[in-house]
Parts: C-alpha cells; sequence; structure tokens
C-alpha cells in the first residue's frame, strides 16, 4: 500500500537541514573561556542538561541515577515536543557506543521501560509516541497533531534531539543505532524501515501490529460475533477447544509436547466438537462453533481479505484467546475489544458516543483507506533501507493471540516479492516464527532469544542470523534457569523432532522445509 500523508499539516516536523551540530548550539552553547576548566564529573555532565532547549524540544529532567542490581550508573535525561511529545534518554556512563530506540505498544501513552538496553551499556531511547494515556485509550486521535506523532512521526521526531543530546554527552555520536519493538512498536518499526529508511541501521519488528487499522476492525468482527446470542465463548469451552486442536496437530512437527511447531498443516475444523445434542461441557453449540471458525477466517472489507484469520493453537491459554478476544464470555471486555473499540470511534467515525457493536465496516471504506494509509505499515517495499544497508529481523509467536503470526508471514512474502527474489531479500530481512510463544512472550514455547546481538552481528559483521544460527530458551521464572529450548527458524522452515533426544532441548530439533 502506498503511503499517503495526513489531510492535516504536519506541524512539528523537525527540518531536513538540521544537523545535530545545530542542535549542540542551542544545548551546551558557544562561549569563549581561556582559562582552564575542571574536568566535568558524570554528575555535573548529567545536570548540564537541565533547562535546555533543543529546537523545539525542551528538556524536563536531567539526573544522574545510581547503578543498583544489573543497571550501571546512567543519566537519565527527559524532555517534551509540542504538543506532547515525551521522551527519555539513558546515558550510561560506560558507554559501549551504542544506541536502541524501544517502541512502544497498544497505543502508545506512556515511555517504555529500557533497561533491558541500559543493562548493557547502550544509550536507550524512549517516547510516548506523541501523547499521555492509557495504553487502551485512543481518545488522542481526535487531534491530527497528535494522531500524526502516534502514526508515523514521534520516532523521526524525537531522534534528532536524542542524537545531539549523545554528541553532547560523549563528545561523539553512535557507531551504530538500532529500533527495537514489539506489538505497536513492531508497527513503529516497520513504519521507520518503511518511511525513514535512513534513520536507523537496523531494525527488530517482534509480532507487528504493521497492519494496525485492518488488526483492530478484526478485533471488531469477532466481538461482533462473539456477543451475539450463545455464540460467547467461555474459558471452559475455550479449554475443550484447545486440547481438541492440541489432539488434532501437535504431532505434526514430529513430537506432541503442546508446542504447535508446524501450524500451517494443521487444518483443524472446531465443527467436530458441535455437540450432538444438548449444550454439555465437552462440546460446542452451533453458535459457538461459528465463533471458532469466524476468529479462524479472515476479515473482509467489501469482498475483499482486510485481515488474515487467526492460526490454530494457544486457545486454551488463559492469555491468549480468552485475554485478547473472548474475554471469559463477555468479548467486548478483552483486549480485542477494548482496542477495537478505540479504533471505531476515535480513528473511524470520530463519534464517543458511537456503538462498535453496530458498526459495519463496508459502510466505512473511504474513511479505513485513509487512516489504513497513515497509521498502518503495509509497504512491502524496503527499496531504500535496503540501499542505505539497513537490516531488519521479523518475530512472532506461533500462538499470538493478539496479532494473527498468518500477518507477518505474508508480509515477509510480500517483502521478498518487492525486493525481486528470494536471493535480493536475504541480503537484508529474515523472518523467524517462534513456534508455541504467545504476544511478545509467554506461551507454552521458548520465547527468550536476543535478536539485538543477532543483529548487531549482521550489520557490523556480515554474519546474517540464519547462518548464525538462532536458539531460544524459556526460562523458569524462579531460577533464571533454561527449562526448554528450541531453533529458531528462518520462514518458511520449522523446527522438526529428530525422533530421539530430550523434547526440551533444541539439539534434538532440525529445521525442515514445510
Amino acid at each position: 500500500m502506498t503511503f499517503k500523508a495526513s489531510a492535516s499539516p504536519v506541524r512539528y516536523k523537525l527540518p531536513r537541514s538540521l544537523s545535530a551540530a545545530a542542535l549542540l548550539l542551542t544545548l551546551g552553547g558557544c562561549e569563549d573561556n581561556p582559562e582552564p576548566t575542571p574536568q566535568p564529573t558524570p554528575q555535573t555532565r548529567c545536570e548540564g542538561f537541565r533547562g535546555k532547549t533543543l529546537e523545539e524540544a525542551r528538556i524536563t529532567g536531567a539526573e544522574l541515577v545510581a547503578a543498583s542490581g544489573q543497571l550501571p550508573e546512567y543519566c537519565k535525561v527527559t524532555g517534551t515536543l509540542p504538543p506532547s511529545l515525551d521522551f527519555e534518554v539513558r546515558l550510561p556512563t560506560v558507554w559501549n557506543e551504542k544506541t536502541v530506540f524501544a517502541g512502544g505498544g497498544g497505543f502508545d501513552g506512556s515511555i517504555p521501560s529500557t533497561d533491558v538496553y541500559t543493562q548493557k551499556g547502550y544509550a536507550a531511547i524512549a517516547s510516548n509516541g506523541g501523547h499521555t494515556g492509557d495504553v487502551l485509550d485512543a481518545s488522542f486521535a481526535l487531534d491530527p497533531q497528535k494522531l500524526d506523532d502516534f502514526a508515523y512521526l514521534s520516532t523521526h521526531r524525537v531522534l534528532p534531539i536524542a542524537k545531539a543530546i549523545i554528541q553532547e554527552r560523549y563528545g561523539k555520536g553512535s557507531a551504530k543505532t538500532y529500533f527495537e519493538g514489539c506489538s505497536n512498536g513492531g508497527r513503529e518499526a516497520l513504519i521507520e524501515a518503511q518511511r525513514w529508511p535512513e534513520d536507523f541501521d537496523g531494525i527488530i519488528a517482534r509480532a507487528p501490529a504493521y497492519n494496525f487499522v485492518e488488526l483492530l476492525i478484526a478485533f471488531n468482527r469477532n466481538t461482533r460475533q462473539l456477543m451475539k446470542p450463545g455464540a460467547s465463548l467461555p474459558s471452559e469451552k475455550l479449554q475443550v477447544l484447545g486440547k481438541a486442536v492440541l489432539d488434532a496437530c501437535d504431532a505434526t512437527d514430529g513430537v506432541a509436547d503442546g508446542i504447535l511447531s508446524h501450524p500451517t498443516a494443521c487444518q483443524f475444523d472446531p465443527a467436530v466438537l458441535q455437540c450432538a445434542g444438548a449444550e454439555q461441557n465437552d462440546c460446542l453449540t452451533a453458535e459457538q462453533v461459528a465463533s471458532a471458525k469466524t476468529i479462524y477466517s479472515p476479515t473482509l472489507l467489501n469482498g475483499t481479505t482486510l485481515y488474515p484469520g487467526w492460526p490454530a493453537g494457544g486457545e486454551a491459554d488463559p492469555l491468549g484467546w480468552d485475554a485478547w478476544i473472548t474475554g471469559n464470555g463477555n468479548a467486548t471486555a478483552s483486549a480485542g475489544g477494548l482496542f477495537g473499540s478505540g479504533l471505531i470511534k476515535y480513528f473511524i467515525t470520530r463519534d464517543p458516543n458511537y456503538d462498535p457493536l453496530t458498526f459495519d465496516p463496508n459502510n466505512w471504506q473511504p474513511r479505513i483507506n485513509e487512516m489504513s494509509a497513515l497509521v498502518s505499515a503495509n509497504n512491502t517495499d524496503l527499496g531504500a533501507f535496503r540501499t542505505r544497508g539497513g537490516k531488519l529481523i521479523l518475530w512472532h509467536g506461533g500462538t499470538d493471540a493478539a496479532i494473527s503470526l498468518k500477518g507477518t508471514a505474508a508480509y515477509y512474502e510480500g517483502v521478498v516479492q518487492a525486493a525481486g527474489g528470494q536471493a535480493a531479500a536475504d541480503t537484508f530481512v529474515e523472518y523467524f516464527p517462534a513456534p508455541g510463544v504467545n504476544h511478545c512472550a509467554g506461551g507454552a514455547g521458548a520465547d527468550t532469544v536476543d535478536l539485538l546481538t543477532a543483529l548487531e552481528n549482521w550489520v557490523e559483521k556480515g554474519v546474517a542470523p540464519s547462518q548464525a544460527g538462532l536458539v531460544a530458551t524459556k526460562l523458569d521464572p524462579q531460577t533464571g534457569q533454561s527449562v526448554l529450548s528450541r531453533p529458531l527458524c528462518k520462514y518458511p522452515r520449522y523446527p522438526k523432532y529428530k525422533g530421539s533426544g530430550d523434547v526440551n532441548s533444541a539439539d534434538s530439533f532440525t529445521c525442515v522445509d514445510p
């Protein structure tokens, strides 16, 4: 999809000609001082940012944070860009000379933690996406300037300010600058690759909600179905559905271990669970079967697929369908129900009193197209990002009930086609599904993997992640020790059990073609 600019003017975009040096003149001043001055301490260097102004950005705080636990000493600089784009830059006293910008989640509204990067010595950047509010609150979208920041501008506006702060603190810029985000942060990652390809050297998009508008309309479609009389799927019925899926498909990867490693091979039909007579706890009514089929099936807009259905797997996980789609019998209270409602009210109809249960997307196609062009990151042509040497890693949990695994597969396939084929795409993008993993983390599968180091090795040493081999682990939350490991296979390959060996060890699996 070709990006179209917002109908409202972008009033707060930084000039293209603005350089870090120009910002530094505003930040630090330029003053002759023939007298020798003492070497500034980390504290004085940090506190010196207080009250400064960098173009439109106003520094609102600067404090030296003492080392604590795994976190080293660092300077935390906070600031704001009009109208309400708040940001934070962390500057470790001992710096590894690299920077990571962390993506947000949901409708944004707050600055996410960057502890994981601070621990490793990176300068770390994060923002609230352009507004302050709850992650489920979409009311900001009624303000066109805040909407533009959320849609595609916030990261691009903050980055040059953060780079100037880094330059001032260390006397030099970062050797490399990376972006990592999951969910809406994954959408923000792909917005950068598509619309601002010069911003980052490498990008990690985990479970990207790249087709953001389309996804939330699919949430609304699911909610409308589940709220029909007798059509809800309470938790106990999800247990029945989840067990039936595993019974039918778990062994397609060579071992029945509670993890679907090859979901595309699962052709499960929920109709096999339909009650023969009166409703029982171990079967689904006809209305409930229709609800399950709806969730598995694509969402259509005037006959054309708008969003792919959700794959089989993870139905019985309490942090899966129950949390994101069905709401234990009240779909309007599920996360997906609430996100879909927010989109309908504040992005599409722009009517806070609109009833999302009456929404018919077919009647709103022009507005849906307009919002998709502004907010969604559907463009598969990453030619400019590729030309500048950028590298992109895609990752998605196999039992993600928030964002369909099928969507990321479709996007990756589109990137391959736009690049001119697999060989060309392999030079700058790789995609790794994570079997049995929920939204961003959790689930039965191995959900922990260091993609940032893999990205660095690709950008800085030319070693692609699939060449080096990636192994994901599942950690015991009490001890932090690995209890499960699996190879992460480059799409479309999947990990298949070798037929012998410890089923909890990655060594017992090999990546195979479907």
